[in-house]
């Protein structure tokens, strides 16, 4: 009796840890919550794989998840407007990135938006792409651990935190001879990764992801990748490929998701081994 009554009371409990739903406005930051809490609770991601994210708009199921969520991470009223109004009205713990101390902040192109309209002119320079900073991500890691512990991996996030760390020392190590070599961007959402790693800037064709540049900007360009001799393009998935291939036709092409929604079923770090593998690939094609 003794022991049926026992398994109830785990089945219960397992119950109750797995019907927490943790909702992440971004792809990135639910990769960072599945990797600490691992599948004791369920993780959201708002921005669908199919959704436009430079035209951000919510569905009435998508306003339903962010009022409900158990724990709702998001990057902050700057970068993601539409979403402010409704976590106003959230009655449930809520995690900004911004919010937090020490977050880096990187200068960004007025357009460099990816989805997430500014809320004032203050912040309209700032690059929304934070979530590829590693710096930041730990920042997350520590503050969940303070703020919403409940349902956490045992270890976390010192585990976490630690593999970061030995990450990126390897992926510095990868990237030795690669950091003087010029590299073609359609815009740049890439700043937060690159300058950690130690890598040059690259050649933007457009600061708008779903523009292209004017005439005179397109000759200008491809005298800059004739000059720099570039043979490496790193391409977002909204990136106009066509036009890329008519700027650059000898550059290597090397197809990567600032959102991470290209490999979904990966955790952050892993991820993470992804984006500086394809920068690696790409850059030697153009030291070569």
């Amino acid at each position: 009796m003794m022991r049926s009554v026992w398994l109830v009371t785990l089945m219960m409990l397992s119950a109750q840890a797995v019907s927490q739903t943790l909702v992440a406005s971004v792809e990135p930051l639910a990769k960072v919550l599945r990797g600490l809490y691992g599948d004791q609770v369920e993780v959201v991601t708002l921005l669908q794989a199919n959704q436009n994210p430079h035209q951000l708009a919510l569905s009435p199921r998508q306003a339903m998840l962010v009022q409900q969520a158990d724990l709702l991470v998001w990057l902050g009223e700057a970068v993601e407007a539409p979403l402010a109004p409704l976590v106003a009205r959230r009655q449930g713990p809520t995690l900004s990135l911004l919010a937090l101390e020490g977050v880096h902040r990187r200068e960004g192109g007025e357009d460099h938006d990816h989805g997430h309209q500014h809320a004032d002119h203050a912040d309209a320079t700032l690059d929304p792409h934070l979530w590829l900073s590693l710096d930041n991500m730990m920042r997350l890691a520590g503050a969940l651990a303070q703020q919403y512990p409940q349902g956490l991996k045992a270890g976390e996030p010192a585990r976490w935190q630690q593999q970061a760390k030995e990450r990126h020392a390897r992926h510095r190590q990868a990237l030795v001879g690669l950091e003087g070599v010029s590299w073609l961007s359609y815009h740049q959402p890439w700043g937060y990764l690159t300058e950690t790693l130690g890598l040059a800037e690259p050649l933007v064709v457009s600061k708008q992801l779903d523009a292209g540049p004017g005439s005179r900007r397109f000759v200008a360009l491809a005298g800059e990748i004739r000059e720099q001799q570039v043979r490496c393009a790193i391409l977002e998935p909204e990136a106009r490929a066509a036009m890329v291939s008519r700027l650059c036709p000898d550059c290597r092409v090397q197809p990567l998701d600032p959102l991470g929604r290209d490999y979904p079923e990966l955790d952050y770090l892993s991820w993470r081994d992804r984006l500086v593998e394809g920068f690696r690939a790409c850059l030697q094609a153009g030291a070569g």
